[in-house]
């Protein structure tokens, strides 16, 4: 073959050009579309990303505008059901409401609480062999570490036994103050005698106090500090 035709020259041209083109592909435009597409994936992979974060931040702008209703409840939890026993606080409650019935510190001749023993005596109480559902053992599908805590297995009772020697209105205006405390008094018993003078009377009163873990603020967990990632 005559390289020096014509037809020899377009020939070796149209190859050259070929392999011309073959090398920039190879070279530049494979590359720069293997990272156009890596880049395209990736926009759409942060777009799925705002879009569930913009979802996320919707619900957490909802649970702060609920913050301060759900902060006050909290407190008033924390006020009947104290994350600890405080028998200080709870001796100064009970005699509190003790002279404002009347009867005075040296009125209160017993005050004496139990431990706190968690969970209640509904929940102490023995399941009935009759009840599959209330034996674990009966259904193999009960997972006890999977369930969550219930209230009788978060709430803490301490029995509080309080003995007053005053007239008649003044303790009947005790129980009224003891139900009435800051923190919750629940009066389980009630005994009357008579006393050593006239008019007097040596009550004894027993309820219940209780002790709860403290609710978790929930501010400290929502964070909405997070925000959408910037596309492309």
């Amino acid at each position: 073959m005559d390289l020096a035709t014509p037809g020899a020259t377009k020939l070796v041209g149209s190859l050259s050009l070929l392999v011309v083109a073959g090398l920039g592909w190879l070279l530049v435009v494979g590359p720069e579309t293997d990272a156009l597409a890596q880049a395209r994936e990736e926009i759409t992979t942060v777009r799925d990303q705002n879009a569930v974060l913009t979802s996320q931040l919707a619900v957490l702008e909802q649970q702060r505008e609920g913050l301060a209703t759900t902060r006050r409840d909290a407190r008033r939890l924390a006020a009947l059901f104290p994350p600890t026993a405080d028998q200080p606080g709870m001796f100064e409650e009970v005699t509190a409401a003790a002279v404002e019935a009347g009867i005075g510190p040296q009125g209160v001749t017993t005050l004496t609480p139990t431990p706190p023993v968690l969970g209640t005596a509904d929940a102490a109480a023995p399941a009935s062999a009759a009840d599959p559902a209330a034996d674990p053992a009966a259904d193999p599908a009960a997972d006890p570490a999977a369930a969550p805590a219930t209230a009788g297995q978060l709430l803490a009772r301490q029995t509080v036994t309080v003995a007053v020697t005053g007239t008649y209105e003044e303790t009947q205006r005790l129980l009224e103050n003891l139900e009435h405390m800051p923190r919750a008094y629940l009066v389980t018993a009630v005994s009357l005698a008579s006393g050593s003078e006239g008019g007097e009377f040596t009550t004894t009163i027993t309820g219940d106090m209780f002790v709860m873990p403290p609710v978790v603020d929930p501010g400290k967990t929502l964070n909405l500090s997070s925000t959408t990632q910037p596309e492309g």
